[in-house]
């Protein structure tokens, strides 16, 4: 597959935790649409007035996103960008269309003002400086390019610290839009909205937020959400677990057990001039 645009294949090696993330991604491709209704609500509200035209770089595309009632030209190629190898080949079987490109949005393997617009749902979280991603966003797209961006911010998962259990913490909306440079983004849209997601049960709603880049600790030990049974049933024992079970059906509502989310949602505009 040839790859315009000055694409590389071979991005600078990533450092362990991004090694780390990616490979916790592709473990989990193949059954990762089962659990990410979250990514599902943000999508859907994020494709709303995104215009897909030309070349489209989607950020942290993991099963991948369908564009096609959002084209607005013919001669549209989208880059599927992602850390994990595993999700780019789920990916690739399903939106066969779609180039695949491995790599971070901290260090985008694109050549400078080649890219039409950007829209990335729920991944840049995963940032270890976000800042760096705007930069590089900012290098990528051409002059008036735009940036549709969803992001988990601060003051999600409520739910998890009311029941005892602390949560890695997420940017806060203000320190995230500081991250964008002023002489290189115009901000058409800024906001933040609190998503509610439902699970049938508390191992279910703890394996969700994988897709997020969150990871619960309790007292004892931190519980990663690849097997949340294993660690809250096993290491703190099957009593405890029963008990945090107990604890969450306090908060079931008619829909299932909620977990609210704060989004920061940016449509961000580049700036003319050189890049």
């Amino acid at each position: 597959m040839s790859m315009p645009l000055g694409v590389s294949l071979n991005p600078h090696e990533p450092a362990d935790q991004l090694s780390h993330i990616a490979e916790r991604f592709s473990a989990a491709a193949k059954s990762y649409q089962e659990h990410n209704c979250l990514q599902r609500l943000s999508g859907a509200s994020l494709l709303q007035g995104f215009a897909v035209k030309g070349a489209i770089l989607d950020i942290g595309a993991g099963p991948g996103t369908n564009f096609d009632h959002n084209a607005t030209g013919t001669d549209i190629r989208v880059y599927a960008l992602d850390i994990a190898l595993g999700m780019l080949q789920q990916l690739n079987a399903t939106y066969p269309e779609h180039r695949c490109v491995c790599g971070n949005a901290e260090q985008l393997p694109f050549a400078d003002a080649c890219i039409d617009n950007i829209y990335s749902n729920l991944a840049l979280q995963w940032c270890h400086d976000f800042s760096a991603a705007t930069s590089e966003m900012a290098r990528v797209l051409k002059s008036g390019g735009e940036a549709h961006l969803s992001i988990v911010a601060a003051g999600s998962l409520a739910q998890l610290s009311t029941l005892g259990l602390r949560v890695n913490s997420f940017l806060s909306l203000e320190s995230l839009q500081a991250a964008f440079d002023d002489t290189d983004w115009q901000f058409l849209d800024v906001k933040l909205m609190p998503m509610t997601v439902y699970f049938q049960d508390l191992k279910t709603l703890l394996y969700s937020i994988k897709g997020v880049g969150a990871s619960v600790q309790s007292s004892l030990q931190t519980v990663t959400s690849a097997d949340p049974d294993a660690h809250l049933g096993k290491l703190r024992g099957r009593h405890d677990w029963q008990a945090l079970q107990q604890c969450a059906e306090l908060f079931r509502e008619a829909q299932g057990l909620p977990l609210t989310y704060q989004i920061a949602q940016f449509r961000v505009r580049r700036q003319g001039g050189s890049v």
